[in-house]
C-alpha cells in the first residue's frame, strides 16, 4: 500500500508542475512558394504518332526527306513542335479543254513520305488556357491561281495521355483557302503537354479552278498559326 500510494502522490506533483506552465510568448514564421511556367527549359518536338515519347532513332527530323518541319520550345510554353514541310503536287500536264472545261481540276499530293504529315502542340502551361491551330493558304508568287484550294481529309488525332486528344475543328475533311484563316484543331479541355493531329500524304488535295490555269510553276505557303484562349 505505501508502494501505490508513492506513485500517486509523484504523479500529482507532475500535473500541477504543468498545469501551473504558461505560454509566455509566441511568434510566426512566415511561409511561401510561387510557381511559373518553365520558360528556361527548351524542348524539341516528341514523335506525332506517339506524342510525349521520342523520335524513333530511325529518324533525323532535320533529314529533307522528313515530311515535318521542326521546332524548339519552352516546356512550360505553348508552341508548334511539328508542321508540315511541304506539300507538293507535282507537275501535272493541262490541255484546252482542261481550262475551259469550267470545272475545278484535283490533284492529289505525290510525294510518297516514309513517315505521316503532322500537326504537333506542346502546351506545357500550368494555365487551363485552351488553343486554336488556324490554316490559311497564301497568294501564289505568280499571282494566279486564284480561288485554290487545299483539302486535309482523315485527320487522326494523337495525345501524351489519355483522353487529351485534341479536337479537328472541320471533322472528316479540312478546306484550307486563302479568303481566311479555317480553325484546324483545337484543344479540349485537357490537352496538355504533347498532342497531335497526322495523316497520310495522299489525303491532302489542292483543288484549282481551271480558268485560273497558266504555265509554269505556282508555288504558296499554308501558314500555320497557333492562338491562345481560354476557357
Amino acid at each position: 500500500m505505501k508502494k501505490i500510494k508513492l506513485l500517486s502522490t509523484l504523479a500529482l506533483a507532475a500535473f500541477l508542475a504543468t498545469a501551473s506552465a504558461g505560454i509566455v510568448s509566441a511568434d510566426q514564421t512566415d511561409s511561401s512558394i510561387e510557381f511559373d511556367n518553365d520558360n528556361t527549359t527548351i524542348v524539341g518536338p516528341t514523335d506525332p504518332e506517339n506524342p510525349g515519347k521520342p523520335l524513333p532513332p530511325t529518324i533525323d527530323p532535320t533529314d529533307p526527306s522528313y515530311p515535318n518541319k521542326p521546332s524548339t520550345g519552352p516546356d512550360g510554353g505553348l508552341f508548334l513542335p511539328f508542321v508540315p514541310k511541304t506539300f507538293n503536287f507535282g507537275v501535272q500536264k493541262v490541255g484546252a479543254s482542261d481550262i475551259f472545261s469550267g470545272k475545278v481540276l484535283e490533284y492529289t499530293q505525290v510525294t510518297k513520305y516514309g513517315n505521316l504529315q503532322a500537326v504537333e502542340v506542346h502546351d506545357g502551361r500550368i494555365d487551363k488556357d485552351d488553343w486554336t491551330v488556324t490554316a490559311q493558304l497564301s497568294e501564289f508568287d505568280s499571282k494566279k491561281l486564284t480561288g485554290t484550294t487545299i483539302t486535309i481529309e482523315d485527320v487522326t488525332t494523337k495525345a501524351s495521355y489519355a483522353g487529351q486528344e485534341p479536337i479537328v475543328v472541320q471533322g472528316a475533311k479540312t478546306e484550307i483557302s486563302q479568303t481566311a484563316a479555317v480553325d484546324f484543331l483545337k484543344s479540349n479541355v485537357k490537352s496538355k503537354h504533347d498532342t497531335s493531329g497526322v495523316w497520310k500524304d495522299e489525303k491532302v488535295k489542292i483543288h484549282v479552278p481551271a480558268k485560273e490555269i497558266t504555265k509554269g510553276a505556282h508555288n504558296a505557303t499554308v501558314d500555320w498559326t497557333l492562338v491562345a484562349g481560354a476557357n
